[in-house]
């Protein structure tokens, strides 16, 4: 996906109507310290994009590029409730990704900062790395060494939606869920 289709999608994205009753605000993909640079997020947001009814075609894929092309816009940044004398900065990616999550539906590979800083009370966390340590709290754990990773995002995507669907997320503590 190219920088300018992945803003075509943005714009898609903040122009259709938020759902209110979204029940989950974003997918974080956790990449382990063995696979830099891994990045699944527009395959994910494609799958779910085909295969959730309720999703309706509007998951979007939160690319760092992306993320960094609205923190530099203040009009995006305002559109996404982040206040006009709230200057981009240091802070400034974080921000705008807290915000997109917050409005729902997006992928996103988890940034090297200190994902507990967003604070995502209802995230989906899938891990991929060999080593399962390195990914306390996900719900997922995936090993590149055993599954095909042309599978991953599928299997990411129907866990997922297995997750979001299932009853025991509902009494479930992890992550704030109720």
């Amino acid at each position: 996906m190219t920088a300018s289709t992945s803003f075509s999608a943005f714009h898609q994205w903040l122009l259709a109507d938020p759902d209110a009753a979204t029940c989950a605000c974003a997918i974080t993909l956790h990449a382990g310290p063995s696979l830099p640079g891994v990045s699944m997020v527009g395959e994910i947001t494609d799958y779910l994009n085909e295969y959730d009814d309720d999703g309706d075609g509007r998951w979007l894929s939160a690319t760092s590029e992306l993320i960094e092309k609205v923190a530099a816009d203040s009009n995006y940044r305002q559109l996404l409730g982040i206040p006009e004398n709230d200057p981009p900065g240091p802070d400034g990616f974080m921000k705008t990704l807290a915000a997109l999550c917050r409005r729902g539906r997006v992928v996103f590979q988890a940034p090297d900062e200190a994902i507990g800083d967003l604070e995502l009370e209802k995230a989906f966390h899938a891990g991929v790395g060999d080593t399962p340590g390195d990914f306390e709290g996900c719900h997922l754990i995936l090993n590149p060494t055993l599954i095909d990773r042309k599978c991953m995002p599928h299997i990411i995507g129907d866990v997922f939606l297995e997750w979001l669907h299932g009853g025991y997320r509902r009494n479930s503590a992890l992550h704030g869920m109720e």
